[in-house]
Order: C-alpha cells, then sequence, then structure tokens
C-alpha cells in the first residue's frame, strides 16, 4: 500500500521540536552551546530503577545544511548490535533500513545491509501492519503472510520491502541499557528519480505522528514518554526519546493540531507576514517536516513573496 509523503530525505535549519502527547513544538537558538559539543546535559542516574519508571535516549546528531543537505543518527539494530546511519525524518511514520533480502538498488555495500532471519518477518495480521498500512487495511490474501509496505517521495523515490522486527539496543540516561524488539521497514527495493542523489545513508528514522513511529513503539512499551525532540546545528546536534530533555525556559511554544486525520505536525492555518507586516495572505497549512530541505510554499504564496521582495528591492535600489 502506497504511503504518499510530501517531503525529499533533506534536511533543514538550526532548531528543535519537542512533542509531547499534546503535541507541541518549539524552536530553540543557542541549544548546542547550552548543552556542550553533542552530549547530554549532567543529571544523576539511576543503575537499578523503580519498576515502571520511564527513562530517556539521547542520541548524537550529525549532518549540516550544506554540503550535506541532510542530518542522521546511527543506530544499533539486533543482537549483537549492527550500527545503522538513519536520515532523522518527522515528515514520515516508518523507520526503515536497507535490506539484504536480496536487494535491487540498496546503495551500501552488502555487508552493510540489514541481514534478517526468518524469525524477524511480521505478520500480516500483527497490529504493527494495520498502523503501518494505515488508514487503508493490508494487502494481503492470508494474515500469515509477510507483512508489506511502501513509501513514496515527492521527488518520485521510493522503498518497497517488509515490516521485520528485531532488538534496538539503547542506554538509557537512568544508567539501564534497554533492548525493546522494535518494527521497522526492510527495504530490498529502492528507486531514486530525483534530481539529487541518494543520501549516503542507511534508511530513514521515522519520526512521524502513528502508532509505528518509534517514539510510539517506545511509549507503549513504557521505555520512554511519547516525546522527542531534536536540536541541529552544523555538523553536531542531538536528538532524545523521552521528557528528560525537555528545557524549562527560553522556549515560545506552539500548540499542534490533534486530528486524528493528519499525519502530518502541523500548528494549523498561518498567516503570512512580511517585515513584521500582514500581507493580506491567511489560513496558510504549514507542515513540520526535518526531511525536506527548503521551505515550501503553494502558488499563492510564493508569488506574492517574490513580488514583496522584488518590491522591497526596488526601494532599496531608488534610496541608494
Amino acid at each position: 500500500m502506497a504511503d504518499q509523503k510530501m517531503k525529499e530525505r533533506r534536511r533543514v535549519s538550526l532548531m528543535i521540536m519537542v512533542l509531547f502527547f499534546q503535541v507541541l513544538s518549539a524552536s530553540l537558538h543557542g541549544c548546542l552551546a547550552a548543552i556542550g559539543q553533542g552530549q547530554p546535559p549532567r543529571k544523576p542516574t539511576s543503575i537499578h530503577p523503580r519498576a515502571g519508571v520511564r527513562s530517556s535516549v539521547f542520541l548524537p546528531v550529525s549532518g549540516n545544511v550544506y554540503p550535506l543537505g541532510y542530518y542522521s543518527v546511527t543506530i544499533g539494530i539486533g543482537n549483537p548490535p549492527k550500527p545503522f546511519q538513519l536520515d532523522i525524518d518527522t515528515g514520515s511514520d516508518l523507520t526503515w533500513v536497507q535490506c539484504d533480502a536480496p536487494c535491487t538498488g540498496c546503495t551500501l555495500p552488502r555487508d552493510q545491509l540489514y541481514n534478517p532471519s526468518k524469525k524477524n518477518f511480521v505478520d500480516c495480521k500483527d497490529p504493527i501492519c494495520l498502523a503501518v498500512n494505515s488508514p487503508n487495511p493490508p494487502q494481503c490474501k492470508n494474515p500469515n503472510e509477510k507483512c508489506c509496505f511502501q513509501v513514496q517521495y515527492a521527488d518520485h523515490g521510493s522503498v518497497l520491502g517488509f515490516i521485520v522486527s528485531d532488538t534496538f539496543p539503547l542506554r538509557l540516561v537512568n544508567g539501564t541499557l534497554s533492548k525493546p524488539h522494535l518494527a521497522f521497514g526492510c527495504g530490498h527495493r529502492l528507486q531514486n528519480r530525483g534530481l539529487h542523489p541518494p543520501t549516503p545513508t542507511a534508511g530513514v528514522l521515522g519520526l512521524g505522528k502513528s502508532k509505528a513511529s518509534i517514539s510510539s513503539q517506545l511509549s507503549s512499551m513504557g521505555v520512554t514518554k511519547n516525546v522527542f525532540g531534536h536540536c541541529l546545528g552544523d555538523n553536531r546536534g542531538f536528538l532524545f526519546f523521552g521528557a528528560d530533555f525537555v528545557p524549562k525556559s527560553g522556549m515560545t511554544w506552539t500548540r499542534m493540531l490533534q486530528s486524528s486525520s493528519d499525519k502530518h505536525y502541523s500548528s494549523g492555518p498561518a498567516e503570512l507576514l512580511f517585515g513584521g507586516k500582514p500581507t493580506g495572505i491567511k489560513g496558510v497549512n504549514v507542515i513540520f517536516d526535518t526531511g525536506s530541505t527548503y521551505t515550501y510554499l503553494n502558488l499563492k504564496v510564493y508569488e506574492t513573496v517574490l513580488n514583496l521582495v522584488r518590491h522591497q528591492q526596488t526601494s532599496m535600489h531608488k534610496t541608494l
């Protein structure tokens, strides 16, 4: 079942986005200076936490806007864990890696691909299969068949594969090592028809709103709260799951829409200002997507902004 995503696998500017059960987002300037060189803040830890107490996961982020054009984290999968560099993306739900099943169109050497065993494949009857294919039911003739997925991107790239489940060893900030069994995509047929070459990452870390996202799965298992955030700078940054690193001050908060039909993070209709002044453009629906390099505007809004910029340049030229 095709999952249409309005995105490219590229990255944007310095920002942090924190998502609660109420789902909020915020921008933080200078966050890296406050946190340090991509290291978690010092905080007391407990080697033996109380039963049922959720903790947080802190992951260093690498990448930049230019020349790479993407940000990524490295996560171990399997037992023993094998490292995979994943493109972080709030614009899609499913985490997937290039998979030796065998693979067509994969960009990594075969020894760097995920190699599933029979026990890793998820059946169509599994609830996570329904979440991946939502709002439509899985296209399965038999409930015991392997659950399939397909993601299509706005740049005409796509990935096709099976849903699998494996161990994700995660070091929690309370000092414990959690080994949740998480579902993700085993991508074995990749196509890149975009203008840009594919990123050299092993896949995508989906941070969307559905039950199939890594954040939602960790929350449902009681590992972390359903909160994640990230801070992106030049060649460094961090990503966290859980509520331990939510800033207490210096934030500007924007409430996110709670519509169950909206698969993207959005603050709702916005008004376009230019130079702090109204432009007459209202009701603009904007989504937050770390998988896009640029900010995209519809034709009407784009032409309005373009005319305002041209007018400003003409006025500045006349004053010189």
